[in-house]
């Protein structure tokens, strides 16, 4: 029997169908409160209770999706002693969840990092994790970075799953500090973002770029070219980043050809500084704890 979640998805997607063939300015306004829900808010797995529980926890102010004030919450993990005696081993890495993930995610990865000497922050975006909020969109997640790096300095590297990926890499584009970018599943652009949740819950070509247009005027109204400044495959990262893009070939909900895409792009930008690894069998969320992948990123993250 499918869940409550997913029927009432389901349901929810079914109205969204109805009033697009109304009209497209309907079908978009309907879809809109879908395509900005976060819910069901991702619980905090046993295996990963004590990784959080380890943390040193703290708020960090966002402006709110509509520049209202709200705040994200900060996990951090200090290096080990041993590391901070050691200047070739100091640094702090960055992870950034993707929508309607959170921190506890990336458990196993702070583990294997700490193991081998650096220091850890992750946060919950407002409307994540133990976040509080109804709401938020990628000015928060940029809002918790800078502030978090503002807080800990350049980061070693910065690590983001699926949005929380391209979040990332457009941060780094317009100026957080990092030598090196790991992204895990991650979109292309915004504009992916719209359209492939449009053809999931079956919207069709009229009322498609109805939403695309209501998104950009609700949510960045006066703003022009909303979509070209939000395309991680448009914006080289800057000289001296290295980016390994990491993607699995059977992930459902961001394809292997969004990866392909940007190591296109930024490899015309970066020379030999962009890798590409493909997994099998791991779909979107089992690559965050796989071991090949954890020894991948760890690697990238200490050479």
């Amino acid at each position: 029997m499918p869940s409550a979640g997913r029927l009432a998805l389901a349901s929810a997607a079914a109205a969204v169908r109805t009033a697009g063939r109304i009209s497209p300015s309907l079908g978009a306004a309907a879809a809109l409160p879908l395509f900005m829900n976060t819910r069901p808010r991702m619980a905090v797995r046993a295996e990963e209770m004590p990784v959080i529980e380890a943390a040193e926890r703290s708020e960090l102010p966002v402006p709110g999706v509509r520049g209202r004030g709200g705040h994200a919450v900060a996990y951090s993990w200090p290096a080990p002693q041993t590391a901070r005696e050691d200047a070739a081993a100091s640094g702090t890495v960055l992870l950034v969840h993707g929508w309607g993930g959170r921190a506890a995610q990336f458990a196993p990865l702070v583990r294997e990092l700490r193991a081998v000497g650096w220091g850890v922050v992750a946060f919950d975006a407002p409307a994540h994790g133990s976040a509080p909020g109804r709401g938020t969109f990628i000015v928060d997640f940029h809002a918790a970075m800078a502030e978090l790096q503002r807080r800990h300095g350049a980061f070693r590297a910065v690590v983001g799953h699926s949005f929380g990926a391209f979040a990332a890499l457009i941060a780094v584009a317009e100026g957080l500090e990092t030598s090196r970018i790991i992204a895990i599943s991650s979109p292309s652009d915004s504009d992916f973002l719209v359209r492939s949740f449009a053809a999931a819950v079956g919207l069709g070509k009229a009322s498609t770029e109805a939403l695309r247009d209501r998104f950009a005027r609700r949510l960045f109204p006066g703003e022009t070219g909303l979509y070209e400044r939000y395309s991680a495959a448009r914006h080289p990262l800057p000289d001296g980043v290295r980016l390994l893009l990491v993607h699995d070939d059977g992930d459902r909900t961001i394809p292997l050809s969004e990866s392909e895409r940007l190591r296109a792009a930024h490899s015309a930008w970066l020379d030999d500084q962009v890798e590409l690894m493909t997994t099998t069998g791991l779909g979107h969320q089992r690559i965050l704890s796989a071991p090949p992948v954890l020894e991948a990123v760890t690697a990238f993250v200490s050479g």
